[in-house]
C-alpha cells in the first residue's frame, strides 16, 4: 500500500471506503464472537456445576429440615413458657390478694369462739393452700418447660455444626468442580480463539497487500480483539501468564520478521545499486517516484538528494539522474511522464554507459 500523498483522489476515497469495509467486517465478527465465547460457558457437560447437586450429596436439604423442625419446636414451646409464666403469676397475683383479703377481715372482726367465723377461717386458709399448690405446680410445669427449651437448644446448637460443615464440605467440592469445569470451558475458548489469531497472522503476511486487503485487516482486528478483549473476563486465574505469553511470542515473531524484512529490503537495494543506471531507471514505479519527490530522496537508494543543493540533477550516492530539462527550459523530475510547463512528455532518463554502480560502503 502506497503513501496516502501518492494517491489521486478517487484513491483516497476507495482507501477510505475500504478502511470503512473492513471496521465494519471487524465489527460484526466481533460481536458474533463475544456472543461464541459467551455460549461457550454452557456448552461443556450440559452445563456448569449447580451447588444444589453437592448440598444434596451431602444431606444439606435434609439437615436444614431438621433445624427447622426444631426451630419450630422451640418457638412452640417459647409460647408455651409464655402461657405457663402467664398463669403463675395470676395465681400468685390471686394468692396475694385472697392473702390480704383475710388479713382485713381478721383485723375488722374479733376471733371469738362462734363455729360459723371458725368455719370461714378454715375456709379461707384451705382456698389460700390451695392456690399455693396450684402456684407450686405451674411452677413445676414452668420449670419442666424451661428444661425442654434448653435440650432444644442443645441439640439445635449440635444440628447447626453438622450444618456448617456439611456447608463447607459441600462449598469446597462445588467450587473443585466449578474451578475444573471453567478449565475446561477456558481451553474451549482458547482452542477456538488461538487458531483464528494464527490464521489471522498468516493472512497478513501472506495476503496484507492483496487486492482484497481490507477483508485480511478487518479479520485480524477482529482476531485481535477476540484474543486479547473479549477472553480477557473468562480467563481463569492464571490466564494473565497465557495472555502475556502470546503477547511475547507475537511480539518477538513480529520482530524477526522485522528484521528479516530489513535485511531483504538491504540486500535488495544492494543489488539495485549493482545494476546500471539505465535498468534502476527502469525498475522504478510511477508511485514509488512521486513519495521519493515529496520526500526529496532517490527512488533508487532512499538517500535524500537535496543535501547537495536543489539544483542537483543527479543523485550524489548511486549517480541515478533526477532531474533533466525540457526543451521548453523547464526542470522536471526526470521520472514524471509530462512536463510541469508546456505538458511535452518528458525523456526518459540519459543513459549512461552501463557500467555498475559504485557498491556502497
Amino acid at each position: 500500500m502506497q503513501q496516502n500523498q501518492a494517491l489521486s483522489r478517487p484513491e483516497k476515497l476507495v482507501r477510505l471506503a475500504s478502511w470503512l469495509v473492513a471496521l465494519a467486517l471487524a465489527g460484526f465478527l466481533v460481536g458474533l464472537g463475544e456472543l461464541v465465547i459467551r455460549d461457550l460457558f454452557y456448552l461443556p457437560a450440559g452445563g456448569p456445576p449447580q451447588q444444589e447437586i453437592f448440598q444434596q450429596r451431602q444431606s444439606l436439604p435434609a439437615l436444614r429440615g431438621q433445624a427447622d423442625a426444631l426451630q419450630r419446636q422451640a418457638d412452640a414451646l417459647r409460647q408455651r413458657q409464655e402461657q405457663l409464666a402467664q398463669a403463675r403469676v395470676q395465681l400468685e397475683n390471686r394468692y396475694q390478694t385472697q392473702r390480704k383479703g383475710l388479713a382485713n377481715w381478721l383485723a375488722s372482726r374479733e376471733a371469738t369462739a362462734d363455729p360459723a367465723q371458725s368455719a370461714e377461717i378454715a375456709k379461707r386458709n384451705r382456698e389460700l393452700d390451695g392456690l399455693q399448690h396450684q402456684i407450686q405446680q405451674a411452677q413445676q410445669r414452668e420449670d419442666g418447660a424451661n428444661a425442654q427449651q434448653l435440650d432444644l437448644q442443645q441439640q439445635s446448637q449440635a444440628l447447626q455444626q453438622r450444618v456448617g460443615q456439611a456447608e463447607t464440605q459441600a462449598s469446597q467440592a462445588y467450587q473443585s468442580a466449578f474451578d475444573h469445569y471453567e478449565l475446561v470451558v477456558f481451553g474451549w475458548r482458547l482452542a477456538l480463539v488461538l487458531p483464528l489469531l494464527l490464521i489471522a497472522v498468516w493472512l497478513f503476511l501472506r495476503y496484507r497487500a492483496h487486492r482484497y486487503w481490507f477483508f485480511v485487516y478487518g479479520y485480524g482486528l477482529f482476531a485481535l480483539f477476540a484474543f486479547f478483549v473479549e477472553l480477557l473476563p473468562y480467563l481463569p486465574s492464571f490466564g494473565g501468564y497465557v495472555r502475556f505469553l502470546v503477547g511475547i511470542a507475537l511480539t518477538v515473531f513480529a520482530g524477526l520478521k522485522m528484521i528479516q524484512a530489513f535485511q531483504r529490503y538491504a540486500e535488495r537495494k544492494r543489488e539495485e545499486l549493482l545494476q546500471s543506471q539505465s535498468e534502476r531507471a527502469r525498475g522504478v514505479a510511477y508511485a514509488k517516484a512521486l513519495q521519493s519527490f515529496q520526500k526529496r530522496c532517490c527512488p533508487s537508494c532512499d538517500h535524500q538528494y537535496n543535501i547537495a543543493g536543489d539544483d542537483a540533477d543527479y543523485c550524489i550516492h548511486c549517480g541515478l539522474q533526477l532531474f533533466r530539462v525540457c526543451a521548453c527550459g523547464a526542470r522536471n523530475f526526470a521520472f514524471f511522464p509530462f512536463c510541469k510547463k508546456c505538458g511535452a512528455a518528458v525523456a526518459q532518463p540519459a543513459v549512461l554507459p552501463d557500467r555498475p554502480a559504485s557498491k556502497p560502503e
